[in-house]
């Protein structure tokens, strides 16, 4: 269920991929360098420089550990609680 439309937009490093508990998708640690959505009202999640962000995947992510990436995500919720579900994720060039 989506509460209401909303998006975060960030950039950061993969800090830890592991399955989820559930046994389908992933679970994604990216650890957040910037925060390309901030102060617009519809970004959620609010994530601050430092912070680590855990995400669902549900297909398997195309990165490894330490590479630094752009995100979309989205905070989904509903009566039995939230969950920050990764929409895109895309590899950043080293020079960047």
């Amino acid at each position: 269920m989506l509460a209401k439309p909303n998006k975060t937009v960030i950039e950061g490093t993969v800090r830890g991929i592991t399955p989820a508990s559930g046994g389908q998708g992933h679970e994604i640690e990216i650890e957040v360098h910037r925060n390309l959505s901030r102060g617009r009202s519809d970004d959620f999640i609010q994530p601050t420089q430092g912070q680590s962000l855990h995400l669902f995947a549900a297909q398997t992510p195309d990165v490894v550990i330490g590479d630094r990436v752009r995100v979309e995500a989205r905070l989904l919720a509903g009566p039995f609680g939230e969950r920050t579900v990764l929409e895109q994720l895309d590899p950043l060039s080293d020079q960047a």
